[in-house]
């Protein structure tokens, strides 16, 4: 379900990239959204163990957005990567630690 809203949320900025006006108030929200539920998720009483591997999850996705946020001036710093591609490589870092957590986890009794 949240993979499908995700979905919506770019192709809704795309679509009106191509109508001339880029609003990315959906896809923000969707990003806001997120960050509350990795937070919430810290908060909650853990059900299964590796529950600390969340706050390496949130520090990827905060890599992520200043990455994404100092694109320009990464990039500036000799034209070899933008803030851009590293973002995708930290948010790719998130999405692996999820995968590794979801692998090593065993059930709180």
């Amino acid at each position: 379900m949240f993979e499908i809203v995700g979905v919506a949320s770019v192709l809704y900025w795309r679509s009106s990239e191509l109508r001339g006006h880029g609003d990315l108030r959906f896809y923000a929200a969707v990003q806001v959204y997120v960050i509350l539920i990795l937070l919430l998720a810290l908060l909650l009483p853990p059900k299964y163990t590796r529950g600390s591997d969340f706050a390496i999850i949130v520090g990827f996705y905060a890599l992520a957005k200043i990455f994404e946020a100092a694109d320009h001036q990464i990039f500036s710093l000799g034209h070899i990567v933008s803030g851009h591609s590293l973002k995708h490589l930290a948010a790719a870092a998130a999405g692996y630690w999820i995968l590794r957590m979801i692998k090593k986890r065993d059930w709180i009794h």
